[in-house]
């Protein structure tokens, strides 16, 4: 082999499709977009973004357009006294509820894979007794013709014969296009498997689900369903004491503050006498504002008696302390509407509970009706499974062997019965399949994440 022909088989390996087995079949569930869309939704509903107050904000007042005094304040409006257990309780029932929801979800796309898989090995299994009863039928026709001439032949056998050849193949044509549509199902989930090996021994056995269900299913707040259902009553809880809680907000804003001035800008006016204007006055600097406030045009101005309103500067001469502030808002809770509003929140709670009741009494009814319907099943399979399992035995041949002399149709009935015996018992283990993955998908035990075998897990 040269290079170029090696290399082109390494390029061409990785496409070689790999069978499909119940492991790639579950794993694709974890890479369904739906499930991942689920898992961002429950990501987005569990994510908690701690409060430590309602409002924080900052504030900013101007004293004065000459822009010489600002004031500072940094408000916070404080939780409502019970207000932070109550968020606590209201996430950790979103919680619980989006994954409730995120476990009915990965339930509901392994039920539809488990039972597609379930019903294409059945129907396989099926489609071979089809075939063994179209044989023996086929066996049937031919020693009715071989018989045509003898004096016991009843065309009326041979009728009966022919019409049924027409419906086994029939039941086989109806086989194959099941068979087809479960492939082309399973390719839409997983598009490039080059054949199908799935394993039955993946499938619980009759026995087993008759020992799981032998003391009934209880139904609790782990089935997705109720889970679901109790989130939301938590929820709705949760939601009315936050909304209790809310109205205890007895301070309504605490408020610390910084008040600034700035000397250079400001002035005020003041009221001067010929004192502070002169010799050691604190204005000397303004003398000759104040003698043309006053008209006094005395050289010495202490002559002029009266006072002057000037504008002056005015320094801050407060002590660093006496420059913050605290600045605090309290309620006055008189005459409220609180009692009305803890009525409606009561009635909000009595609904709440009443629809998770009414949930887990309709998924308990479903329940107990699944496992009625199973049990059922369960006892005419094995009035069919005894049967096939005695005539495989070989005694029910002998007797007819014995009775009739071998006689080729008594010995073709034989053989019929016992195929007949095993489809039909192999049709109620399809239907107890059914309602036994739907009590799965009821009970949860489809919403276990990670590549396993859900069905061999019982309801545990």
């Amino acid at each position: 082999m040269n290079r170029f022909a090696f290399i082109s088989l390494f390029v061409a390996a990785p496409l070689i499709a790999a069978p499909l087995t119940w492991e790639t079949l579950i794993k694709s569930a974890d890479d369904d977009v739906r499930y991942q869309a689920s898992k961002k939704r429950a990501n987005i509903a569990t994510s908690r973004n701690t409060k430590l107050w309602d409002k924080l904000e900052f504030r900013y007042k101007l004293d004065g357009f000459s822009f010489a005094q600002h004031d500072f304040e940094l408000r916070v409006t404080p939780k409502a006294f019970g207000e932070g257990s109550a968020d606590r309780a209201h996430y950790e029932a979103q919680m619980a509820y989006a994954n409730a929801q995120l476990a009915e979800d990965r339930a509901i796309l392994l039920y539809d894979r488990y039972e597609r898989a379930i019903h294409y090995l059945m129907r396989k299994r099926i489609n071979a007794l089809n075939q063994e009863l179209y044989q023996i039928n086929a066996d049937r026709i031919e020693v009715l013709h071989i018989k045509s001439g003898s004096a016991n032949f009843n065309p009326q056998d041979l009728m009966s014969a022919l019409e049924k050849e027409a419906s086994i193949r029939a039941a086989l044509i109806s086989d194959s296009n099941s068979l087809q549509n479960s492939e082309k199902k399973l390719r839409h989930w997983i598009p490039d498997f080059e054949s199908i090996e799935l394993d039955s021994s993946w499938l619980p056995t009759m026995e087993d689900i008759e020992s799981w269900l032998k003391d009934g299913v209880e139904v609790n707040d782990n089935f997705p369903q109720v889970a679901m259902a109790k989130g939301k009553m938590d929820s709705e809880k949760a939601r009315a004491k936050q909304d209790v809680a809310s109205r205890r907000d007895y301070i309504s804003h605490i408020g610390i503050g910084y008040s600034m001035k700035v000397e250079s800008l400001m002035k005020k006016y003041k009221d001067l006498d010929a004192y502070d204007i002169s010799g050691t006055g604190v204005y000397t600097d303004y003398a000759d504002e104040w003698k043309e406030e006053m008209g006094c045009e005395a050289s010495n101005v202490t002559l002029c008696d009266g006072y002057a309103s000037i504008l002056v500067p005015d320094k801050d001469s407060r002590q660093t302390k006496d420059k913050f502030f605290l600045n605090v808002g309290v309620k006055l809770p008189f005459f409220d509407s609180n009692k009305d509003n803890d009525l409606r929140n009561q009635v909000a709670d009595l609904d709440a509970e009443g629809d998770y009741m009414q949930k887990s009494r309709d998924v308990s009814v479903k329940v107990n009706r699944l496992v009625e319907q199973i049990n059922g099943f369960l006892a005419q399979w094995k009035v069919q499974k005894d049967f096939a399992d005695k005539v495989k035995a070989g005694n029910i041949f002998e007797q007819f062997a014995k009775d009739a002399g071998s006689e080729p149709l008594l010995l073709l009935r034989a053989r019929e019965s016992a195929v007949e015996s095993e489809l039909n018992a192999a049709k109620l283990e399809t239907d107890i399949y059914d309602l036994y993955l739907e009590l799965l998908q009821y009970a949860g035990q489809l919403s276990k994440e990670g590549v396993q075998n859900h069905l061999v897990g019982g309801l545990k």
